[in-house]
């Protein structure tokens, strides 16, 4: 099962890559581009699931030329790891020079309902035209979960529970494939793709035993021509 976000205009249905296109578009200050945020799934084979909802927080975009890449890894282990500190999270967004919040959703997505091209709208910025090399998406367990066929509602309190990989809100980085370009009066669109058929799994033998849930993020860009 593949979960998407587009970050720019819209995201892709079905398959397993991102996208970015780039459009024109009004109503910008010049030297800004549109950056949109969409979000998308494809077929997850769990008969006994009805529904995965997780709750996206907010979307951020982190600009190409920040730090080399040994330093890019120790800070972005260090700004992901900001769980439930409200400090750390809001000077992390304030910092325009690195990130870029994209969306700020604040709600829940069922991904299964996203498929075979349906796509949800995350939201969308103006942004200094310049290229974005990672993608975070800030999710949030407390007020995510798993609707089972039955109707048996499992989250991160219930028994069985679905486990996150941290128990408060936290970010999920996307390294893209390729830099991202916002251009001056176009739209650019990121694809994200994240497989729950390698994020998702049981904690036993059975959905009645609970999940796992280690997203596994995924992300490339193709530009129209």
């Amino acid at each position: 099962m593949l979960r998407r976000l587009i970050f720019g205009a819209v995201l892709a249905g079905a398959a397993a890559i991102g996208a970015c296109a780039s459009d024109a578009v009004t109503g910008l200050k010049p030297g800004q581009g549109m950056l949109v945020a969409r979000l998308t799934d494809a077929p997850l084979p769990l008969d006994s699931v009805k529904e995965v909802n997780v709750f996206v927080v907010r979307v951020d975009a982190r600009r190409a030329h920040v730090r080399d890449s040994t330093e890019v890894d120790e800070h972005m282990e260090h700004v992901l790891r900001f769980d439930d500190d409200d400090d750390a999270s809001e000077h992390a967004r304030r910092d325009s020079t690195e990130w870029v919040t994209i969306a700020e959703p604040n709600q829940a997505f069922n991904l299964l309902a996203l498929q075979n091209g349906v796509t949800a709208f995350l939201g969308q910025t103006p942004a200094d035209t310049g290229h974005f090399k990672a993608l975070r998406i800030i999710i949030d367990p407390a007020q995510s979960n798993i609707v089972l066929a039955d109707g048996t509602v499992l989250s991160a309190t219930s028994q069985p529970p679905v486990e996150f990989e941290r128990r408060g809100r936290h970010g999920l980085l996307v390294e893209l494939e390729d830099s991202v370009e916002v251009q001056e009066g176009k739209t650019t669109t990121i694809t994200m793709d994240i497989p729950l058929a390698s994020s998702l799994s049981l904690r036993g033998r059975t959905v009645r035993d609970g999940f796992f849930f280690r997203p596994v993020v995924q992300g490339r860009c193709k530009r129209d021509h």
